[in-house]
């Protein structure tokens, strides 16, 4: 029941803090082969972005599972220089996707934490980032972090929604995406 009360209190908290209100979907290629739905919060002082990936219907040599992996970023810029941004950001990834050719489809936790780095030039939000694994063993390929977003503003309009096509790297998948950024 504790738990439960932090983790909605902790969900308000952020909620009731947030700026703005992201959502999409797409897709994601390399480690995990599917389809994804991303909702998250973002504000001036952090971000939290929640994603579903899912394959269902895909056996694995004789299994009937549905395949799904809930992930989570969150990022924290602390320290501003210029129009870089840099900051503290943890990565968890849940789910029973199979790595590599194995058949195993038993629901694994992923957690990592490390450093961040962002910047804006014109339409197009740069992150990049090390994520360093903990309680799973060290792949390079999972430890880097890399994001981008192409916010597509069509000439003499004014919006207050923003568009974005996105392709990032989060723990050995590739997620390509097309997003809105709602402000509340």
């Amino acid at each position: 029941m504790r738990k439960a009360l932090v983790l909605s209190l902790s969900f308000f908290a952020c909620l009731s803090l947030a700026t703005d209100w992201i959502i999409g979907g797409g897709m994601v290629f390399l480690g995990l082969k599917g389809w994804n739905l991303s909702t998250g919060l973002i504000d001036s002082t952090y971000s939290i972005e929640l994603g579903l990936d899912f394959d269902v219907g895909r056996t694995i040599e004789g299994t009937a599972t549905n395949l799904y992996n809930l992930e989570l970023i969150g990022k924290v810029p602390l320290y501003r220089m210029y129009d870089v941004t840099f900051g503290p950001a943890v990565a968890l990834m849940y789910g029973n996707f199979p790595s590599g050719a194995s058949t195993d489809t038993s629901w694994k936790l992923n957690f990592s934490a490390g450093v961040f780095a962002e910047f804006e030039l014109g339409n197009l939000l740069l992150s990049f980032g090390f994520l360093y694994p903990f309680g799973s063993d060290f792949d390079f390929m999972k430890a880097v972090y890399s994001s981008a977003k192409f916010f597509v503003n069509p000439p003499n309009r004014s919006f207050t929604d923003k568009l974005f096509l996105g392709l990032d790297l989060l723990n050995g998948r590739i997620r390509l995406m097309i997003g809105l950024i709602e402000p509340f």
